[in-house]
């Protein structure tokens, strides 16, 4: 099951009108799927015209915002060709990969874990995929 998440939803006024947000997961709604997790990464990536991440998979929920660029996220057999301005959820032990289009592909990532320390991600086959 592929998630992709934008931006195209009204926003909310915070502290006292200072800022204007725009909720991909309402607060709270993700605690009881990520409860006992961690934070494992917070960065921003880059992958060149049509280079792919390794399919693989970790026992972690995954977030890729797109920045600049695009692609096609593939989630175990679905596939989602990626804009700026949307994000995608990966959840736990889903096997993914990106591939970068014709101009690359900038996203902002992160990654709640439920790994233990020294466990990693585990290389994983996807058909028609390379």
């Amino acid at each position: 099951m592929v998630t992709i998440l934008d931006t195209n939803i009204e926003p909310i006024s915070e502290h006292h009108g200072t800022v204007t947000s725009w909720f991909m997961y309402a607060k709270e709604s993700l605690r009881e799927e990520t409860e006992g997790s961690y934070l494992e990464f917070v960065n921003e990536f880059q992958l060149e015209p049509g280079v792919s991440i390794e399919p693989h998979r970790h026992n972690s929920h995954e977030f890729y915002y797109v920045l600049t660029g695009g692609g096609t996220m593939r989630v175990g057999d679905g596939t989602h060709e990626m804009v700026p301005g949307e994000m995608v959820h990966i959840r736990p032990d889903e096997v993914h990969s990106l591939r970068a289009g014709a101009e690359g592909v900038r996203c902002f990532a992160f990654a709640v874990s439920f790994m233990k320390p020294g466990e990693s991600y585990s290389v994983a086959e996807l058909d028609d995929w390379s």
